[in-house]
C-alpha cells in the first residue's frame, strides 16, 4: 500500500514540476502579447490575453514524457539521417498541435482579423514555428542532460559498489591469512610440548586452542568487533602462551572500561602480542612482562602492546617490515580506516618495545563480557 502511495505521489510531483516549467514560457508569452497590444486600438483585457495564450503552451505538458522517451530511442548524437528526420517531424507536429489550440483560444477570447479558424491556425503555426523549435530543442537538451547525469550517477554507484566489494575481498583475504598463521604457530608449540613429553600442558593447550577456535568461528568473516570481544579472544590466546612460556611470561592489562565498548578490527591485537612474544620476551632467558593497554583519546582509540624485551634494532623500518603480523595489521587498518587508522612500533621508555594502534572512536552499545584490569 505504501509503495502504491509513494508511486502516486511521485507521479504527481513530476506532473507539478512539468506544469511549473511550462508555465514560465506561457506566462512570458502572455505578458509580451499584452504589453505590445496595450497601445493598439481595442487592446484586449489582461485576462483575455492569458486565456488566449496560455492553454496552447500546456499541450507540451502531457507530451514531454513522450518526447523524453523519443529522445532516448532516437538520439541525435552522433547525427544520423533517421533521428534527424524523426525529430524534425515531431517538432513540426508539436508546432501544428500548438497552433491548433492557439487558434481555438484566440478565436474565443481575442476575436477579430481572420475570419476562419484555418487562417488563424496557419498563421499561428508559421509564426510560432521558431519558438516551437526552441522549445523542442530545450526538451531534447534537458532529456539528454538528465540521461547523462543518470548514467554518471549509475557509474558512480557501480564504481562505489565495486570498490566496497574489492575492499571487503581484500580484508577477508587478510583475515584468512592471519588465522592459519596463528593456528600453525600454536600447533608447533603443542608439538614441542608433546616431544618434550609435557603431556598435561599439551592437553591443556589443546583445550584452550579448541575454545579459541570456537570463538574465532563464531566471529566468522566479521571485520569489526567490540574491544570486549577482542580482549576475550586475546586473553585465551595469552593463556596458551603462558603454558608455552611457563613462568617466563606475565600479562598485565590496562584496559579502560569505556574502551571495551569501542569497535576494533577483529584480531588486531593478537598479531601484535605474538610479535612481542617472539621478538621481545621470547629472546630473553629471564621472565618478561607483556602489557596490553586501551584508552580513549578524544575521538580516537589507542591500543598498545608493550614488552620488556631488548627493543628494536637501530635499522628497524616499519614500512619495510615483511612479517605477516605487522604488514597484515597495517594493511587491514588502511583498508578499514584509511589515514585515520595507524600503526606505530617504537622502543619503549626504559626497556622493550611498544606497538601502538590508533583508530577512530566508534562504540558498540550493549556489548557484553568481562572487563580485564
Amino acid at each position: 500500500m505504501g509503495t502504491v502511495e509513494d508511486t502516486s505521489g511521485s507521479a504527481w510531483r513530476a506532473w507539478a514540476k512539468r506544469a511549473a516549467a511550462w508555465s514560465v514560457p506561457a506566462l512570458f508569452s502572455a505578458l509580451e502579447t499584452y504589453t505590445f497590444s496595450r497601445d493598439m486600438a481595442g487592446a484586449p483585457a489582461l485576462w483575455r490575453v492569458f486565456a488566449a495564450q496560455m492553454p496552447a503552451w500546456y499541450v507540451w505538458l502531457p507530451l514531454t514524457p513522450w518526447l523524453t522517451r523519443l529522445a532516448a530511442r532516437e538520439p541525435l548524437s552522433p547525427p544520423r539521417p533517421r533521428p534527424v528526420l524523426v525529430h524534425l517531424a515531431a517538432c513540426l507536429g508539436m508546432g501544428a498541435l500548438f497552433a491548433a489550440v492557439y487558434a481555438l483560444t484566440t478565436a474565443q477570447f481575442m476575436p477579430g482579423r481572420d475570419a476562419t479558424w484555418a487562417a488563424r491556425w496557419l498563421r499561428a503555426w508559421w509564426g510560432w514555428l521558431p519558438m516551437m523549435g526552441m522549445a523542442y530543442s530545450t526538451v531534447l537538451a534537458v532529456a539528454s542532460a538528465t540521461r547523462a547525469s543518470q548514467r554518471a550517477r549509475d557509474s558512480e554507484r557501480q564504481a562505489a559498489t565495486l570498490a566496497v566489494q574489492l575492499a571487503e575481498s581484500r580484508l577477508l583475504a587478510l583475515q584468512t591469512q592471519l588465522q592459519p598463521h596463528f593456528l600453525f604457530n600454536t600447533l608447533n608449540a603443542i608439538v614441542v610440548l608433546v616431544r618434550e613429553k609435557e603431556t598435561e600442558e599439551a592437553a591443556r593447550m589443546l583445550v584452550l586452542l579448541s575454545d579459541l577456535l570456537r570463538q574465532l568461528l563464531q566471529q566468522g568473516a566479521t571485520q569489526e568487533v567490540s574491544l570486549r570481544d577482542e580482549v576475550a579472544v586475546l586473553s585465551r590466546y595469552l593463556e596458551l602462551q603462558q603454558l608455552r612460556f611457563a613462568d617466563r611470561l606475565r600479562v598485565e592489562w590496562a584496559v579502560e572500561p569505556e574502551a571495551l565498548e569501542a569497535r576494533v578490527p577483529h584480531l588486531v591485537l593478537q598479531p601484535l602480542a605474538e610479535n612481542a612474544l617472539r621478538h621481545g620476551i621470547g629472546v630473553r632467558s629471564a621472565a618478561g612482562v607483556l602489557r596490553i593497554g586501551a584508552r580513549r583519546c578524544g575521538d580516537a582509540l589507542e591500543l598498545t602492546v608493550r614488552d620488556d624485551g631488548p627493543g628494536l634494532p637501530r635499522d628497524f623500518d616499519l614500512e619495510a617490515a615483511t612479517g605477516i603480523g605487522l604488514s597484515n595489521t597495517r594493511a587491514r587498518l588502511s583498508q578499514l580506516y584509511g589515514e585515520a587508522g595507524r600503526l606505530g612500533v617504537a622502543n619503549a621508555e626504559g626497556q622493550g618495545t611498544v606497538a601502538t594502534v590508533l583508530l577512530p572512536w566508534r562504540s558498540i552499545p550493549g556489548a557484553a563480557g568481562v572487563a580485564h584490569g
